[in-house]
């Protein structure tokens, strides 16, 4: 009996060791990826992290693109962060999520991060796919990408 008591112990201390050197890893991964981002890109990249994440480069740059046309336009705020966190533009920031695919975070980070992007004709307002917004027929729209539809 004791035999297996110690048996027990030993494998519950093993997986918890196991769980949590598997946080501190992604926590640290994370970390790595945010410690060279301003905060205006930290910003873009928690936005495409949480609106298209799965969309690849061109969904990934609509959206930035999305975001800067506003900076750039008096209907907006001036920065970055203002128009991400600004009331009820992006859904996400209603009810953030954890970051927790560190994989596309760091691929984000690293396409925020390298280059410049297009405008992609002015695009400054994008819904999912799924709905119908009731200002959608008060844009232009210029076309889908993944499960976007775009407007400017």
């Amino acid at each position: 009996m004791n035999k297996l008591r110690f048996t027990r112990t030993v494998i519950v201390r093993l997986v918890i060791a196991v769980l949590a050197w598997g946080f501190f890893l992604s926590t640290s991964q994370k970390a790595e990826a945010e410690s060279g981002l301003t905060d205006s890109q930290r910003c873009h990249v928690e936005n495409i992290y949480h609106e298209a994440r799965g969309e690849g480069w061109l969904g990934w740059a609509l959206v930035k693109a999305t975001v800067e046309n506003r900076v750039n336009d008096s209907r907006w705020p001036s920065n970055v962060c203002d128009v991400v966190h600004q009331h009820k533009q992006f859904s996400w920031t209603l009810n953030p999520n954890k970051i927790t695919d560190i994989d596309s975070y760091n691929r984000i980070s690293k396409f925020v991060t390298e280059g410049t992007h297009s405008n992609f004709n002015g695009v400054t307002h994008y819904h999912t796919t799924a709905v119908s917004p009731w200002w959608a027929k008060y844009y232009e729209y210029i076309g889908t990408a993944g499960e976007h539809k775009y407007y400017k």
